[in-house]
């Protein structure tokens, strides 16, 4: 539930475009809840009922993208890269039309631009930064055009302001020019217009701004932002840990407290579908007992953790895992 030096395309994960369809809401609202089985169901329903537009593969792909990093594994790695081709492949045959209109031509450059985006985020989950950069940059060249076509495409301009954000900090080593331009304020804009105007994207949009303000260390307004996110999806673990990470930064230690068993109530019944995120909660959670100084509450966090096998964990969780083995020998000084 962390974000990753590949943030940049994680808005990504539930784009919608502008378009008034309930089962596109539903799929949305799904997959922020982390239902992903329901919301591929309802996804293979559009392609049995013959739907011949790409919206059934679009949203498809951006469930099985959400899934694969909610899980951090590539279990659907073949049907996701399939889907992916597809997309791409007959958005190009379409573009590469005379006839095409105006509008449609925005939207199926949308669909492009997210799809590589897709593509990038899982390349460079998997190390093959070269790929990643430059379906990334392809994704982005889209993105633009499309709002150029389409200005009300807000969901485009949520691309396009992570990217630029994520651009001007985390990635300036991977842009082989003399000068980045620093775009984080022109990215927030951009990423604002999508939260103030876009049907679909409104939350993932929120999501993705509150880690930015964290960053830029506006921690109140990210905290407002993360508290409406969580009033409007209390049981979706993205906003959670959206919510617990910005109170964790703000050193609101009990308020933190009480966010992660929140989540860990979440992970034990199930509601959180992925296990293994319980060694990342108990692990904030004995860091937020180490400031308060309560050394007993820290190594009992840090003992169920220890407890887990290593070699079993996603690498997210063995990173969080090496972590509990130094807390732990700090809090044995203090015994």
């Amino acid at each position: 539930m962390k974000k990753t030096a590949w943030i940049i395309f994680l808005y990504l994960t539930v784009a919608a475009p502008l378009i008034g369809k309930e089962w596109i809401a539903q799929v949305v609202d799904l997959t922020i809840n982390a239902k992903f089985d329901r919301a591929e169901r309802l996804c293979f329903e559009r392609l049995s009922d013959a739907d011949s537009s790409l919206q059934a593969y679009f949203y498809l792909s951006s469930v099985l993208n959400s899934k694969m990093t909610h899980f951090e594994d590539d279990r659907d790695r073949d049907r996701f890269l399939a889907v992916i081709d597809t997309i791409v492949r007959r958005t190009t045959h379409r573009l590469n039309s005379r006839d095409v209109e105006r509008d449609t031509r925005a939207r199926l450059l949308f669909y492009r631009g997210s799809a590589l985006g897709y593509r990038a985020f899982y390349s460079g989950k998997t190390g093959s930064y070269f790929s990643a950069l430059k379906d990334g940059l392809k994704s982005i060249d889209d993105l633009k055009r499309a709002v150029e076509l389409d200005s009300t495409l807000y969901d485009a301009y949520l691309g396009i302001g992570v990217y630029q954000y994520w651009r001007s900090t985390k990635l300036r080593f991977l842009i082989w020019t003399p000068f980045v331009d620093d775009l984080r304020l022109t990215g927030i804009e951009n990423i604002q217009k999508a939260i103030d105007h876009s049907r679909h994207s409104r939350y993932m949009a929120m999501h993705q701004l509150i880690y930015i303000l964290l960053n830029e260390k506006q921690f109140d307004r990210a905290l407002g932002y993360a508290e409406e996110a969580v009033r409007k999806y209390p049981d979706s673990p993205f906003m959670r840990w959206a919510y617990a990470h910005t109170l964790y930064k703000m050193h609101r230690n009990r308020a933190a407290l009480k966010a992660y068993r929140a989540i860990l109530n979440m992970i034990q019944s199930g509601s959180d579908s992925n296990q293994w995120h319980e060694v990342t909660c108990r692990v904030r959670m004995a860091e937020i007992y180490r400031r308060l100084k309560d050394w007993a509450n820290c190594r009992s966090q840090l003992k169920v953790v220890l407890a887990f096998n290593p070699q079993q964990l996603p690498a997210v969780e063995q990173k969080e895992y090496r972590k509990a083995r130094k807390l732990m020998r700090q809090c044995a000084v203090r015994e």
